[in-house]
């Protein structure tokens, strides 16, 4: 099988117009740079330089700009790629700080006033990739991740129970 050159994460950074997406002070430019350098990093320093440069724009203390929406869907395939331990905690906590937000008020006067739910259904198409982090240091995060995020809470409450068992 052959592998791809480029990481899921930078192909899906890539994809997309980010011009077209709003962000606290008008910053979109700087997220798709912020996140490759979320993703590459090897260090906590590193790591925590980029997630304030995202969790200060695209989400800023739990109001979401629209740029929050594809951030979710870049930050899930990044947990595909071999991150290092402190970008891969910080990547599950911005998309937790994401899926626990609500659509800023200037987002809701320009009709996206759903944009927190649209963000925890894009999440939702990781599901399993937020479930294999409760094996993992991240277990919190993910836990909280998926509190807002799975809708058969029986299966997360069978998945926990499961852990606990180990």
């Amino acid at each position: 099988m052959k592998t791809v050159s480029k990481s899921l994460a930078e192909i899906e950074v890539s994809r997309i117009a980010w011009e077209e997406f709003r962000t606290l002070g008008d910053r979109s430019e700087g997220v798709p740079d912020a996140l490759r350098r979320l993703f590459a990093a090897r260090t906590e320093d590193e790591a925590m330089s980029a997630y304030w440069d995202l969790e200060n724009v695209v989400v800023v203390q739990g109001r979401l700009y629209a740029a929050a929406l594809p951030t979710v869907s870049v930050s899930l395939a990044a947990l595909l790629d071999d991150l290092s331990a402190d970008a891969r905690d910080l990547v599950l906590e911005l998309i937790h700080q994401i899926v626990a937000g609500e659509a800023d008020e200037d987002e809701v006067a320009r009709g996206n006033g759903d944009l927190g739910d649209r963000c925890r259904e894009a999440a939702r198409a990781g599901l399993w990739l937020v479930y294999r982090e409760l094996g993992t240091r991240r277990r919190e995060t993910a836990e909280a991740v998926l509190e807002r995020i799975e809708a058969d809470g029986a299966r997360r409450a069978a998945f926990l129970a499961g852990l606990r068992g180990k």
